[in-house]
């Protein structure tokens, strides 16, 4: 996955491509860590679960588990069915003894780094001015206020989905820093009072970079250490923004049923965060960051968004909803009892767990179906004729277009061989969506069809209810499509290279 700095537009408003900019070096120093430990070296000689590299690589497994799906993520590695292996950019160039072996020029870029920590000093007039020395108070303040800044442009977003919710009564933003969501979330809905929760140092510096009376009309300020806290009352809204990654599994698992147990009837949880396996706009932000909490706290950890909705079920929570923003965060909503707004889908969690690399909506207009599909089938494919799911049998384009116009969700979905497993798991995935009360759901599946190891002759189909079209013979334009979703497909123009597979979930 490419960062997104690569295509920054330049009438783009937004602060990602800045923000990519700044830890653009976490990315670089994820490749420096894994060529340093050989890891590319211990997967080419099948060394491929965590547990396995971990032991070749005299790794502590933990730790060790976090850097790969960061590698995962950014694409240094493909994770396959909890096993990782290299692509084959890193076969070629990262493998030791290797003839186009380019790890040491890359490392040697590491050795450069330092000399750039002096660009500041080598382009500045005051090169020799001391560097500010802060005290504890000073540097605390600097970093909330930068903190406070990020919670405000991440704000927008947020109250536009707690908007949407109805919510009213009293809120408490636990670790809410100098209270920018509180403020926000005043905005849009009719919170009679709110608490703003943190350590004492951060409270002190948010009084400073908030020093007007009118900035705290309706917010209680409370400093404190919320494991040990007794709250003396309760909330309609509880909100836990980038609060639950400062702590390990353990921790942070009951200090979330705590947050729960200060919810009133009908109230709501609200969980801001980075999450490793959401598949947002940068999906290699939450296992970056994971990372960097490994590096920078004591046990700090970012959590799957699917453990976290496991916690909430387990804490009583009955309806759970996982909102990608914009940016490289997401939220997840909860409630005890009444439905969301926006519900969570299950389909997509269902997806990920099918071993699906992806799951992107798109709407019907995105599909993008051509004549010419069914005749690159006729002229280039050395199956035509003999399957009764390609052309010249099954649908053409222009009945592939009326299909698609029937229905208003659609996912593509992107997948790896082997073939069979990959039309096994869009079965799976269709018939979930019919259990969940889809009941037009329908899969087209990747290339001739597979259930069967040839078609019999009478022209009738053994297994209609395993059987299903091809994108590309029902004449959609797969590279269009893909492109829409704003999925990288390219043809393999060599033996050896991996192959991706995309299917369609049509659903109603």
């Amino acid at each position: 996955m490419p960062i997104a700095f690569q295509d920054n537009d330049p009438a783009n408003t937004g602060f990602q491509f800045l923000e990519d900019l700044s830890t653009a070096y976490w990315y670089s120093q994820v490749l420096f860590t894994a060529l340093e430990l050989e890891l590319f070296r211990h997967m080419e000689q099948d060394k491929n679960t965590a547990e396995d590299i971990a032991a070749a690589a005299s790794c502590n497994p933990g730790e060790l588990a976090r850097l790969l799906t960061a590698m995962a993520r950014t694409g240094l590695v493909l994770h396959r069915d909890g096993s990782y292996y290299n692509t084959q950019a890193a076969s070629r160039f990262l493998i030791p003894g290797k003839p186009d072996y380019m790890g040491d020029f890359f490392l040697y870029r590491q050795y450069m780094r330092p000399q750039w920590d002096g660009l500041t000093q080598k382009v500045s007039r005051a090169a020799d001015s001391p560097p500010e020395d802060l005290s504890y108070e000073e540097r605390n303040l600097k970093y909330v206020a930068a903190m406070d800044t990020l919670v405000r442009q991440k704000a927008v977003e947020i109250q536009a989905l707690l908007a949407a919710e109805n919510i009213s009564g009293t809120m408490v933003d636990i670790g809410g820093g100098a209270g920018s969501l509180v403020r926000a979330v005043q905005t849009a809905a009719p919170v009679d009072s709110a608490l703003l929760f943190d350590i004492p140092e951060v409270i002190g510096a948010a009084r400073r970079l908030y020093p007007r009376d009118k900035d705290w009309r309706g917010i209680e300020a409370l400093g404190g250490d919320f494991r040990t806290h007794e709250f003396d009352r309760t909330f309609s809204l509880v909100c836990l923004s980038n609060f639950l990654h400062a702590y390990g599994p353990e921790e942070a698992k009951p200090l979330l049923f705590k947050a729960v147990s200060l919810l009133e009837p009908g109230g709501l949880l609200v969980i801001h965060d980075y999450f490793p396996d959401r598949r947002g706009p940068v999906p290699q932000k939450g296992a970056l960051y994971d990372v960097c909490m490994m590096v920078n706290t004591f046990n700090g950890a970012c959590h799957d968004a699917a453990t976290v909705v496991g916690w909430c079920r387990e804490a009583g929570m009955k309806t759970c909803s996982v909102n990608d923003l914009s940016t490289d965060t997401a939220v997840i909503l909860a409630k005890r009892e009444g439905e969301l707004v926006r519900p969570h889908d299950p389909l997509e969690s269902f997806a990920i767990e099918l071993g699906f690399d992806n799951m992107v909506g798109i709407s019907a207009r995105d599909v993008v179906t051509a004549p010419w599909a069914r005749q690159k089938c006729r002229f280039g494919c050395d199956r035509f004729g003999k399957g009764l799911q390609c052309p010249p049998h099954g649908m053409d384009h222009v009945q592939t277009r009326e299909l698609l116009d029937a229905y208003s969700r659609i996912y593509l979905l992107r997948g790896a061989p082997p073939g069979n497993s990959f039309h096994k798991a869009l079965l799976a995935l269709e018939r979930k969506a019919f259990l969940s009360g889809f009941h037009k759901a329908f899969v087209f599946g990747a290339g001739p069809c597979n259930v069967c190891p040839e078609c019999p002759e009478d022209g009738k189909c053994r297994n209609p209810k395993l059987a299903r079209p091809s994108m590309e013979g029902s004449g959609i334009d797969v590279y269009a499509t893909a492109e829409n979703a704003g999925i990288s497909l390219k043809p393999v123009t060599k033996k050896g290279q991996y192959v991706t597979y995309l299917g369609l979930l049509l659903v109603e």
